[in-house]
């Protein structure tokens, strides 16, 4: 828990990005019914990929001057976190409310967590604890809630 500038300016961009990630769900749930996982992902990802590289050139980013562990880096997050992550979810939206998979989106900080243990000798401090916790409860909390309505 911290108060600063700089963590009310962390809080509006999660904030902001949590209402860009529902909107997308919002809207790919509707996309979903008509067209298969694959060709979505293709317009989802690629057009991610041109606006990212359009703002890299606006920003005068390099686009190839990264050590060799950076780009392992970026594969990594292409790979596991896009391909199998994202893609998991844009699966889901032919199926489930796009309420019940933004809520389970709060899983991947648990799942963050986990994997910075075992992975990069990461401890989870007891804050981290609590918050796993709570995240965890307020889940349950929810898809029983869920269960009960339908």
């Amino acid at each position: 828990f911290q108060i600063s500038g700089q963590a009310l300016y962390g809080d509006i961009l999660a904030f902001i990005a949590a209402g860009i990630i529902t909107a997308y769900f919002f809207i790919g749930q509707s996309v979903r019914k008509d067209l298969s996982l694959v060709p979505y992902s293709i317009i989802g990802y690629g057009s991610s990929s041109i606006f990212l590289a359009v703002y890299a050139l606006f920003m005068q980013e390099s686009f190839f001057d990264y050590s060799a562990s950076t780009w392992w880096s970026l594969v990594g997050l292409a790979v596991i976190a896009t391909i199998f992550g994202q893609t998991i979810f844009n699966w889901l939206l032919k199926w489930l409310s796009t309420t019940v998979i933004s809520m389970s989106i709060l899983g991947e900080t648990i799942g963050t967590c986990i994997l910075a243990y075992f992975i990069l000798d990461e401890m989870i401090s007891v804050q981290q604890g609590i918050g796993i916790i709570v995240i965890l409860l307020g889940l349950a909390l929810f898809l029983l809630q869920q269960r009960k309505s339908h």
